[in-house]
C-alpha cells in the first residue's frame, strides 16, 4: 500500500526567489511599534538559517514574516532593536520582557599563534592561524547612523549570553542627515557569508513634511540571488593556483629593513599575486564569476509601473556582500538617459534634510559598490519604458568578471489624476556641503592633519597545516616603523570597547590619503559618519562608502611574475567637528576582506 507523501516543511526562510512583478517590501514605522516593559517601541528580529540563506523573522500585524523590512523612522525618536539569535534553535532571548534580558558583551575571538614575516616596504607583516569563525555570531549594525558608537555597538555578541540576544537602545540625531540607509550584521569573520545569504535591509530617515507620497517610493534592494547563481567563465584559469604561486613567492622573500620613504608618495612595490601561474595568465578583466543579484527577491528583470506625470523616488541599495555595480538607464531605443541623483550614502545632495529632493547632480550612470545608496528622481510619460541596467566594470585583473544585466524596467502608465510636482534644480558648486567643506579645508590647511592609510593583501602560510590562507591589512603608513596586521581586537578588562589603532580628537579635520597597493578594488567605510569623497566626479560628495581602486602596474624586471604596482591614491577629508565621543571602526566594505582582517579601531576622543 503506498502512503501519500509527507507534505514539504516549510522553509524557514520562505520561497528562495520570485519573479515578474517588482516585490513590495514589509514597512516598519518604528514609533508605531508596541511597546517594551521599558516603554519604548521594540522590534525584536530573530536570525535564521536555511541553508546557504539567512533571514529575520519577526511579527508584523499579527503575522510571521521573513522578508527583512523596510524601517522608518524619524530624527529625534527613540526605539530599540532586539537581535535575536536563532541560527542553531530557538533561544530565550525571544520571549523575555526586555528590561531582564542580560547585557552583552563584546565577541570572543579564537586566539591564534602570531607570525612574522616581511611586509609592504620592507615592514613587519604579522600573521595567524586560519581560525576564521564560524557564521553562528550576529549581531547590528546601522550602517549610515551618526548617533553615539555605544549605541550600535558593532563589537558586541548575541552568543555572549543564555540569551542569545542584544538589546539596542537606539536615538536618531536631530542632525543626522534624511535619506537612505543600510541595516545588517557586524559579527567579525561572520558578515560575509550573512550578508551574502541575505541578512540586511534599508532604513531610512524620513523628512519632518514629506516631500513626496509614498505611493512614489520604491525601494529598490540588490542582493545576491538564492539560490545562488554566478556569470561562470569557462575560460577562466584556475584560481588555485595563483594562490599556491603567491605563497611560494612568499616563503622566499627576506626582510633587509624599512624603506624609508615620502608616505604620501609611495613608491612602486611588487604585487603578493602573481599575473601567471602554471603556465596560465590572468585574463584581461576579471579572475572570479560574478555573483548574480536579484531586486528585492524577483529575478531579473523585474518590472514596474508608475503613474505617468508624477515624480517617482527610486531608492537604490547594493546590499551585496562583495560586488561592485555600474548602473545606467536606458529608454527603449537603448539610449542612456541621465540620472537625476538626488542623495548619496543618506546625504541629500543639497545637504538641506528639510527639504531632501531639493537639488540633484546629473550623471550618465553611477557605481555603487557593496553598501552604497543612491536616491534617483524620475518621471515617465505615458507608454515610456526605463530599464535600469548593469554595465561591464572593469577595476583590475584580480577581480570579478561583470557582465551587463537588465534589471528593472519602469513604464509610464496612467497618468495621475492630479500630477505632484517636485520643485527639483541642478546642484552648484557653490551650494554642495562637500565643497564648501573642502574649501575650508584649503582656506585652513595647516589645521587639517594628513594621515596615510594602505591597502594591502597576501597568502601567508597556515600554522601547524599544510597549505595556506589569504589575509588583508588596512594600515597607517604614516607613522614611522608601522607593521601590518589582520584585525585582532584587544580589550582591557570588563571593556565593551577595544583599544584603538587611530585616535583622533573631537573637533579636527583630518585628511586622509588612501593607497591601494594590491591587484584588486577595494572599498572604504567609515562607522558614525559621512566624508567628503574628494576625488569623486562630476563634483565631491559626501559618502560613507567609496571605491579605493587599484594603481598603475609597471614591470618588474626583477620578477616578471610579480609586476611593481605604483599604488591607487584615494583622497577623502573627515570632519570629526560633529561626531560624536567614542571608539568605532573604519574598514574595507568587501565583507571577505574585512573579515578576514582589512579592519581598524578609531577613537574620538
Amino acid at each position: 500500500m503506498n502512503m501519500p507523501a509527507p507534505p514539504p516543511t516549510p522553509a524557514i526562510c520562505g520561497a528562495p526567489i520570485a519573479s515578474g512583478a517588482l516585490s513590495t517590501l514589509p514597512q516598519i514605522q518604528m514609533a508605531s511599534l508596541p511597546h517594551d516593559d521599558r516603554g519604548l517601541p521594540e522590534l525584536i528580529l530573530r536570525v535564521a538559517r536555511d541553508h546557504d540563506r539567512f533571514c529575520y523573522r519577526y511579527t508584523l500585524n499579527g503575522v510571521e514574516e521573513h522578508v527583512a523590512p523596510i524601517l522608518r523612522m524619524h530624527r529625534g525618536e527613540r526605539f530599540a532593536i532586539r537581535i535575536v539569535n536563532e541560527l542553531a534553535g530557538p533561544a530565550k532571548g525571544a520571549e523575555m520582557a526586555a528590561s531582564a534580558l542580560p547585557p552583552c558583551m563584546p565577541m570572543a575571538m579564537p586566539m591564534s599563534a602570531v607570525r612574522a614575516a616581511r611586509g609592504y616596504l620592507n615592514h613587519v607583516q604579522y600573521y595567524g592561524a586560519d581560525s576564521y569563525m564560524k557564521p553562528t555570531d550576529v549581531n547590528l549594525h546601522l550602517h549610515g547612523f551618526q548617533g553615539a558608537p555605544s549605541e550600535e555597538n558593532v563589537f558586541l555578541s548575541t552568543l555572549s549570553t543564555p540569551a542569545h540576544a542584544c538589546e539596542y537602545d537606539i536615538t536618531i540625531p536631530r542632525t543626522q542627515p534624511v535619506g537612505t540607509y543600510f541595516y545588517h550584521p557586524h559579527a567579525h569573520g561572520m558578515s560575509d557569508d550573512e550578508v551574502a545569504g541575505g541578512l540586511s535591509g534599508m532604513w531610512i530617515v524620513e523628512p519632518d513634511e514629506p516631500q513626496i507620497a509614498r505611493d512614489d517610493e520604491h525601494e529598490i534592494i540588490l542582493k545576491y540571488r538564492v539560490p545562488f547563481v554566478s556569470d561562470d567563465d569557462k575560460y577562466m584559469p584556475p584560481q588555485g593556483f595563483f594562490d599556491s604561486r603567491a605563497l611560494a613567492h612568499e616563503a622566499m622573500q627576506n626582510n633587509s629593513g624599512p624603506l624609508r620613504d615620502d608616505p604620501f608618495d609611495p613608491p612602486p612595490w611588487p604585487s603578493t599575486w602573481p599575473v601567471r601561474a602554471s603556465g596560465y595568465s590572468m585574463p584581461r578583466c576579471g579572475i572570479v564569476p560574478e555573483g548574480l543579484v536579484a531586486v528585492n527577491g524577483t529575478d531579473l528583470p523585474a518590472t514596474l509601473t508608475v503613474p505617468a506625470g508624477q515624480p517617482q523616488l527610486l531608492r537604490i541599495l547594493n546590499a551585496t556582500s562583495d560586488s561592485f555595480e555600474q548602473l545606467r538607464v536606458r529608454d527603449s531605443s537603448g539610449r542612456i538617459r541621465s540620472m537625476h541623483i538626488v542623495g548619496r550614502d543618506g546625504v541629500p545632495i543639497s545637504g538641506d534634510s528639510d527639504h531632501p529632493l531639493s537639488r540633484y547632480i546629473a550623471m550618465n550612470g553611477i557605481e555603487l559598490v557593496p553598501t552604497n545608496r543612491a536616491d534617483v528622481l524620475v518621471t515617465l510619460k505615458p507608454g515610456e519604458t526605463l530599464t535600469l541596467s548593469t554595465h561591464p566594470n572593469c577595476f583590475s585583473l584580480f577581480d570579478e568578471n561583470q557582465l551587463p544585466h537588465d534589471l528593472l524596467t519602469i513604464t509610464g502608465g496612467a497618468p495621475a489624476p492630479s500630477p505632484a510636482t517636485i520643485a527639483s534644480s541642478p546642484l552648484a558648486e557653490s551650494q554642495s556641503p562637500a565643497v564648501q567643506l573642502l574649501r575650508y579645508a584649503r582656506a585652513h590647511a595647516k589645521r587639517v592633519r594628513r594621515r596615510a592609510f594602505t591597502y594591502t593583501e597576501y597568502m601567508v602560510p597556515n600554522i601547524g597545516k599544510k597549505g595556506g590562507h589569504p589575509e588583508f591589512y588596512i594600515t597607517e603608513t604614516s607613522t614611522t616603523n608601522f607593521h601590518e596586521r589582520p584585525f585582532s581586537p584587544v580589550y582591557s578588562k570588563g571593556a565593551l570597547v577595544p583599544q584603538p589603532d587611530v585616535v583622533v580628537k573631537h573637533g579636527s579635520i583630518e585628511e586622509w590619503y588612501l593607497f591601494n597597493a594590491t591587484l584588486e578594488p577595494h572599498t572604504f567605510h567609515i562607522h558614525q559618519m559621512a566624508f567628503v569623497a574628494e576625488m569623486e566626479r562630476p563634483q565631491p560628495v559626501m559618502l560613507d562608502t567609496l571605491l579605493v581602486p587599484t594603481g598603475k602596474m609597471l614591470p618588474n624586471k626583477a620578477d616578471p611574475d610579480f609586476p611593481l604596482i605604483k599604488p591607487g591614491l584615494t583622497k577623502i577629508l573627515l570632519d570629526f567637528r560633529n561626531v560624536p565621543r567614542g571608539t568605532f571602526v573604519f574598514h574595507c566594505h568587501m565583507l571577505f576582506h574585512e573579515d578576514r582582517g582589512m579592519m581598524r579601531i578609531i577613537k574620538v576622543e
